[in-house]
């Protein structure tokens, strides 16, 4: 696999980072649905009936997990705040990996200039 050079990687990462900018409203989290019963006695759900559908966003914060109530009408919404942060974390996975790219390329740019510095000390 032929190695990318560094100008091109910094210009792939301009380009993301250029996306980021374009950034709309986001949300961290992700959009589930829940059924369950409601606690009516007399509901069909609690004889055997269709459970209710309840949207939560479910997200990790100081290592538990908060869930938040989401209304139907937000569900929309919600659904495009959770899908932008997705697309944002993409990014930013891909801006890191293009940098730690960077380096390895330097690493061994600066590897190569060792050896010919060596090799032409040794043609002396």
């Amino acid at each position: 696999m032929r190695q990318k050079s560094v100008a091109m990687l910094e210009r792939q990462i301009k380009n993301r980072i250029a996306k980021l900018g374009e950034s709309k409203q986001f949300i961290v989290g992700s959009l589930v649905e829940s059924k369950r019963k409601c606690g009516n006695k007399k509901c069909a759900c609690a004889n055997g009936g269709e459970l209710h559908s309840a949207h939560i966003l479910t997200k990790r914060e100081n290592g538990k997990t908060k869930t938040v109530y989401i209304p139907v009408a937000m569900l929309k919404e919600v659904g495009e705040w959770t899908r932008e942060y997705k697309r944002i974390k993409e990014l930013i996975q891909e801006i890191d990996s293009l940098s730690e790219e960077i380096i390895a390329a330097n690493k061994a740019r600066k590897k190569a200039d060792i050896r010919a510095a060596k090799a032409a000390k040794d043609a002396r």
